[in-house]
């Protein structure tokens, strides 16, 4: 396949999805990791969708044809719910349908962020806790509850293979589960009625 014929239908595709990420462009067109980012790279600067951390979103129609975006500010790379900033491998990235980015400082704040502006939400991208490879959330297996807690807690990490999740939830307990999975934990864990500490972090981020 011609490269020309392979980035259109990058956007035939990216215009049903509205998100993609790279490990999909890369397994659906048998194509590098280096070649899919200068597709995207190519695309982005012909105004045709936006990079974001890990894939590309549609592009914003406001953005489009040479409209000049806002300023981005400092704060806005803090977490959205205790305003910390992330390191690379607990880094959750998350795209608002606007085709805002947004980030949180661990899957924890991640996952609190689903709860409450769920519907907002386009794309959402983690990183794996020991390598720091970014992934799409929903392939994620999430580690909840361990007592390996480097930043918000309850503790929640994320991992891009189930049997690296399943060791290291042997040797620092918690459970294995997928995204609704801990949807669902956290929910329960953050309700009113749950006499658990509220994490630090993020009840000093919500003064």
């Amino acid at each position: 396949m011609k490269a020309i014929q392979r980035r259109q239908e990058i956007l035939n595709w990216l215009d049903s999805e509205k998100s993609l990420s790279l490990t999909d462009i890369v397994g659906r067109f048998s194509v590098s990791k280096m070649t899919a980012h200068r597709d995207m790279e190519i695309l982005e600067q012909r105004q045709l969708l936006k990079r974001i951390h890990g894939g590309v979103v549609a592009q914003d129609r406001g953005q489009a044809r040479g409209a000049v975006p806002a300023p981005v500010r400092a704060k806005e790379f803090d977490c959205l719910v205790c305003r910390r900033p992330a390191s690379q491998n607990l880094l959750y990235s998350i795209t608002l349908i606007t085709g805002e980015q947004r980030q949180a400082c661990c899957p924890h704040c991640g996952i609190a962020a689903h709860l409450t502006i769920g519907d907002n939400i386009a794309m959402a991208m983690t990183a794996d806790f020991f390598f720091g490879r970014p992934h799409p959330v929903q392939k994620s297996f999430f580690v909840l509850g361990s007592v390996v807690a480097p930043c918000c807690m309850p503790s929640v990490l994320t991992f891009e293979a189930e049997d690296v999740a399943r060791r290291f939830q042997k040797g620092f307990g918690g459970i294995v589960g997928r995204f609704n999975d801990a949807l669902k934990y956290l929910q329960q864990e953050l309700t009113v009625d749950n006499e658990r500490e509220v994490c630090p972090h993020c009840k000093e981020g919500k003064k």
